[in-house]
């Protein structure tokens, strides 16, 4: 459905190896964390400093943005795209999003699980929950990189393709600032979840999408 609409800008290969750096990342972040690895450090001065530009004002304004990518506003967001896609009986799409959607989820929380990290302790929200991956980073990225394959194939090539492929990019990041401001999330922890959301997107659109 999506190949061929893929295929002029990009090869199973460059996909191969986004995957396996973002695998690396991943696995990088995560054994540091277990191991307590020299990374902690840099976990530690982030969360120490963020501090500094830290207001009244700005922390309403992050909260407001954070909370888009939210389960609530996640929930939203996807029913909405979900209706569309029905809309336009667009069902392979509807398939592709849910399995990733609702894997990255799965994926996110188990490892949440499994690891057991807490949450750093400056926080200035009253954030449950534990921190490795940062799950607003795994869905941010997730659900970006959904648009992005779902709705470039009805585009050709041009600077609108490369306009949309930006801002999936840079919306990730703005919610990863977010999670740090916030000191709910560890640096490790953001970067985890972004190098997770890229790889199970990408995994599942290369095993699902012919």
């Amino acid at each position: 459905m999506y190949k061929n609409g893929q295929s002029e800008g990009s090869s199973s290969k460059v996909w191969l190896v986004v995957l396996s750096i973002c695998l690396v990342i991943f696995l990088f972040m995560f054994y540091n964390v277990v191991s307590l690895g020299p990374m902690m450090s840099l976990d530690a001065w982030i969360s120490e400093h963020v501090v500094s530009i830290q207001s009244p004002t700005y922390t309403k304004i992050v909260l407001f943005i954070t909370n888009i990518n939210g389960v609530l506003g996640s929930a939203i967001i996807s029913a909405l795209f979900i209706l569309f896609l029905l809309a336009k009986k667009s069902y392979k799409a509807v398939q592709f999003y849910l399995v990733s959607f609702l894997g990255a989820s799965a994926l996110f929380t188990l490892i949440k699980i499994w690891v057991e990290r807490a949450r750093p302790v400056l926080k200035i929200v009253d954030e449950q929950g534990l921190s490795f991956p940062s799950g607003h980073a795994t869905m941010s990225m997730t659900m970006a990189l959904l648009f992005y394959f779902i709705i470039v194939k009805n585009m050709v090539p041009s600077l609108s393709r490369t306009l949309l492929l930006l801002v999936c990019i840079f919306w990730p990041l703005i919610i990863v600032f977010t999670r740090i401001y916030l000191n709910v999330h560890w640096f490790t922890d953001t970067v985890a979840g972004l190098s997770l959301g890229v790889f199970w997107t990408i995994l599942v659109y290369k095993t699902m999408v012919k």
